[in-house]
C-alpha cells in the first residue's frame, strides 16, 4: 500500500500527532515556579536564559516550520494540513492582523479550527491605528467558535469594552482561559466580562496605572460607602466563578481583590499576586484568604511591602507549593535583633512541599549589579547590609521543624540568575551566603535550586570550559554514550518522519513556493486551495 492511498483521516490524525504541542493549548498560565531555561545565542558564545513565557513563542514558531515542512511535501499532504496553521494563532507583529482578517472573512470555516489567539506585541503605526486593531481583532474573534485561549500583551484598556463583548458574543461557552492588560479605570467592564464568561478555569489580569485620574463627583458627600466611583453598578455583581481553578493578579489590584473577597471561587487550587514595584495601596490579601485559601494548593505572593505570613499560611492549610519575598522585614526580625529567639510562624506548616523565594538580589550581586534598568543608583550600603541580614535570618527559618514536608527551596528571580552567569557566579560576600544557605539545604535534607530547577550555583558552562577537570577517559566515555543515543526516538529529532518527508518530496511532480515572510496568514490567502464538498 502507498503512502499516496492512505485514507486523508488518517494523514490528518498523523499530522496533527506530529505538530500539536499541548502545551501550547494549556489553558493554564505559567507561574513563578515554571521553569526557565539556558539557551546558547545562535551567533554568539554567551547564554540567556529563558522564561516559560519566551519558550512558548519559541515552541509556536517550531510548530509553524514543522507546519510548513508537511505542507510544501507535496499537493496532497498541502491540501490537508493546511488548516494546521490556524489551530494557534500566535503574530508577534500586529501588521499580520489586516491579512488574517481578509482570510478568516473570504475562508470563514477556517475559524473552527482555532483554539489560541496570541498577540505579542503592538506599536502604533500611520497604518494600523489602535481603532483599526480593536475592529480586526473583533472580527477575528467573530469567525472563532470554538475559541479557548485569548491572550492580549499590551495594554487594550481603550479596546477592552468591544473585545469583551465580542468574547462574550461569540466564545462564552468554549473560552477557557484569559490573559488581558488593562487599566483599574476598565474595572466595571472587567466584572461584567467575567461574569459572562463562566467557562473559565484560568485568569490573568495585569493592572497598568489608569489612563485618566479620577475626581469625586460634586455630592460625593451624598455617595454610599460601599459603591466605588470606578465600579458603578457592578458593585453589586457578586461573581461565581464555579470553574475556576487559577487566578492571576498584577499591578495595581487593591480594588479588583477587595471586589473579589466577596466574590465565590468553588474550586480554585491557585492564586498569585504580583504587586510589581508598587508600594501604596496594597490589597488586603489576608482577608481575600481567609475567604478564599482553604483549598488553595499554590500561593505566590511578591510583593514589596511585607504581609502576615503566619496569618497568611494559617488560612490555607492545604498549600504544596508557597513562594513569597524574603527582603520582608517581618516582626521576629526585630526580636532576633534583641537577641531574643522567635518564628516567623506561629505554628508549622504541614503539606508545604516547595518554597520559592523573589527577589534576593541584594544578597548574591555587588551593588554595580543589582541596580534595575531605571534605577539612578543602588542601596545605600547601611540599608544593603540590613537587607542582607533580613534575607539570613529569614533563610535560616526554612527548617523541617517549621515546614516537615519541604523538600527545595527555589530561588526564583531570572535577573539574579542572569547576573551570576554574566559574572561567573557570586563574588566574596555573595559566595559566603551561598556556602551557608547551600549547607543549611543539606543539613535539612532540602534541595536548594534556581529558576531552572538546577542546583543553585550550577551555571552553564561555555564549550571550552566544560570538559576543564574531567579526565580522557570520562569525555570518551561520555561520546560513545551519545552516539549510542543518536538512533533512539525522541520528540525534538524523529528520524522516521524525515524520511518518510524525503521520500513523498521524491515522488511529487510540482511543489508550491515557499512561505514569505509575510506570515502565514498571507499565505493562507495567496495560496487557498480549492474548496470541496
Amino acid at each position: 500500500m502507498s503512502i499516496r492511498d492512505l485514507p486523508a483521516e488518517l494523514l490528518t490524525d498523523i499530522f496533527e500527532q506530529v505538530v500539536n504541542d499541548d502545551s501550547l493549548v494549556d489553558p493554564f498560565h505559567p507561574t513563578s515556579m515554571s521553569l526557565s531555561q539556558w539557551n546558547r545565542r545562535p551567533t554568539q558564545r554567551d547564554w540567556i536564559l529563558v522564561s516559560p513565557n519566551e519558550d512558548a513563542h519559541i515552541k509556536q514558531m517550531k510548530v509553524y516550520t514543522a507546519t510548513k515542512s508537511i505542507m510544501f511535501t507535496c499537493k496532497q499532504w498541502y491540501r490537508i494540513a493546511y488548516h494546521l496553521l490556524f489551530h494557534c494563532l500566535f503574530l508577534s507583529d500586529i501588521v499580520r492582523l489586516p491579512p488574517l482578517c481578509v482570510v478568516l472573512d473570504r475562508y470563514a470555516w477556517l475559524g473552527w479550527y482555532v483554539k489560541r489567539i496570541h498577540l505579542v506585541r503592538y506599536y502604533s503605526t500611520r497604518r494600523v491605528t489602535m481603532a483599526d486593531v480593536e475592529t480586526m481583532l473583533v472580527t477575528v474573534i467573530h469567525h472563532c467558535p470554538n475559541l479557548e485561549l485569548f491572550t492580549v500583551e499590551w495594554q487594550i484598556a481603550p479596546s477592552f469594552p468591544a473585545i469583551a463583548d465580542s468574547l462574550v458574543t461569540y466564545s462564552a461557552k468554549s473560552l477557557r482561559s484569559v490573559h488581558w492588560k488593562t487599566s483599574p479605570d476598565c474595572l466595571a467592564g472587567l466584572i461584567w466580562a467575567l461574569d459572562a464568561l463562566p467557562s473559565l478555569v484560568s485568569i490573568y489580569i495585569h493592572f497598568e496605572n489608569p489612563l485618566i485620574t479620577m475626581t469625586p463627583p460634586d455630592d460625593a458627600e451624598d455617595t454610599s460607602e460601599d459603591t466605588s466611583p470606578l465600579l458603578g453598578t457592578a458593585s453589586h455583581i457578586s461573581l461565581s466563578l464555579n470553574n475556576l481553578e487559577q487566578l492571576t493578579v498584577r499591578g495595581l489590584s487593591q480594588e479588583f481583590i477587595e471586589q473579589a473577597i466577596g466574590w465565590s471561587f468553588p474550586v480554585l487550587r491557585s492564586f498569585t499576586l504580583d504587586f510589581s514595584a508598587h508600594r501604596d495601596n496594597l490589597p488586603d490579601v489576608v482577608e481575600f484568604l481567609k475567604h478564599h485559601g482553604t483549598q488553595l494548593t499554590y500561593l505566590d505572593l511578591n510583593t514589596i511591602p511585607a504581609l502576615d505570613l503566619s496569618a497568611i499560611l494559617a488560612s490555607c492549610p492545604m498549600l504544596t507549593s508557597f513562594s513569597f519575598n524574603p527582603d520582608w522585614h517581618l516582626p521576629f526580625h526585630a526580636d532576633s535583633s534583641e537577641g531574643v529567639f522567635s518564628s516567623f510562624l506561629q505554628e508549622p506548616h504541614a503539606r508545604i512541599t516547595h518554597l520559592g523565594l523573589h527577589q534576593l538580589l541584594h544578597a548574591f550581586l555587588p551593588p554595580s549589579q543589582n541596580v534595575s534598568s531605571g534605577g539612578s543608583g543602588g542601596l545605600p550600603e547601611v540599608a544593603t547590609m540590613l537587607l542582607q541580614r533580613t534575607n539570613d535570618l529569614t533563610f535560616s527559618q526554612l527548617t523541617r521543624r517549621l515546614f516537615p514536608a519541604l523538600k527545595a527551596v527555589r530561588v526564583l528571580n531570572r535577573t539574579l540568575l542572569t547576573g551570576l552567569e554574566r559574572q561567573n557566579g557570586p563574588e566574596e560576600e555573595g559566595y559566603a551566603r551561598w556556602e551557608r544557605w547551600e549547607a543549611h539545604c543539606a543539613a535539612e535534607g532540602v534541595r536548594l535550586e534556581d529558576c531552572t530547577g538546577a542546583l543553585l550555583g550550577d551555571l552553564p558552562l561555555d564549550s571550552d570550559d566544560e570538559w576543564e577537570g574531567e579526565s580522557e577517559g570520562e569525555r570518551e566515555d561520555y561520546e560513545e554514550e551519545q552516539k549510542g543515543q543518536e538512533g533512539e526516538l525522541r520528540p525534538s529529532n524523529v528520524k522516521e518522519l524525515r524520511d518518510l518527508l524525503d521520500e513523498i518530496r521524491r515522488m511529487s511532480v510540482s511543489e508550491p513556493g515557499p512561505l514569505t515572510e509575510e506570515g502565514f496568514a498571507a499565505f493562507a490567502l495567496n495560496n487557498m486551495p480549492p474548496i470541496t464538498d
